[in-house]
């Protein structure tokens, strides 16, 4: 299990945005804001690994924007 773990490719955000067919600013915002979407700091890159972003994609989200809520 361990060495399955490090053995994982890693993405970086530019290649997780094709991997996932979304724009790199989607994918930062799932990072930063929604925060359904884990990744981890190597220098100044983040990155992810294949196994998270198989995850992400099953994750089922409403389409468009989500409604406000009334106060």
């Amino acid at each position: 299990m361990v060495y399955n773990y490090y053995m994982n490719k890693l993405y970086s955000t530019s290649e997780a945005s094709v991997y996932l067919g979304l724009s790199v600013s989607t994918v930062k915002h799932h990072v930063h804001t929604v925060g359904d979407l884990k990744g981890q700091l190597v220098g100044k890159t983040l990155v992810f690994s294949q196994d998270e972003l198989e995850k992400f994609k099953l994750i089922k989200r409403p389409a468009g924007r989500p409604r406000k809520e009334k106060v």
